[in-house]
């Protein structure tokens, strides 16, 4: 279920911090068809440092996730939703990747099962 919250599923969308977050995963998908996405191989390195970025995420949005609801108003929770968005970018870029490099990776495993197993067993290991 982690891994599927992070390559899109608009199911694991529940609030306004989640759907920060996968603005950054969205953000190239309106550019068109990617190329990366018709190559589902990446090397061990690669998917590593995604696992990486993705567990950084996670985090990111679980201890968000109660300031958000706790905040007093629109502006605060903006706020608040603005501020992990820009870790979350400063998590992706720590692992060498660009926001658009991420969200390929990141669709990639959505539409390819075995790249997306592969993401989720590394995601969940302790």
């Amino acid at each position: 279920e982690i891994a599927s919250c992070l390559v899109g599923s608009e199911m694991c969308i529940r609030d306004r911090l989640a759907v920060g977050a996968m603005t950054i995963v969205q953000t190239t998908a309106l550019a068109g068809p990617s190329t990366q996405l018709a190559q589902a191989s990446y090397n061990e390195a690669t998917i590593n440092n995604f696992v990486t970025a993705a567990r950084q995420i996670v985090e990111l949005r679980k201890s968000y996730e109660p300031r958000l609801q706790a905040a007093e108003s629109k502006e605060a929770a903006q706020k608040l939703v603005d501020e992990a968005r820009g870790l979350m970018l400063v998590a992706i870029k720590g692992v060498g990747f660009t926001q658009k490099e991420y969200a390929e990776i990141a669709r990639t495993a959505q539409a390819d099962p075995t790249l997306r197993a592969r993401v989720e067993s590394l995601i969940t290991a302790p």
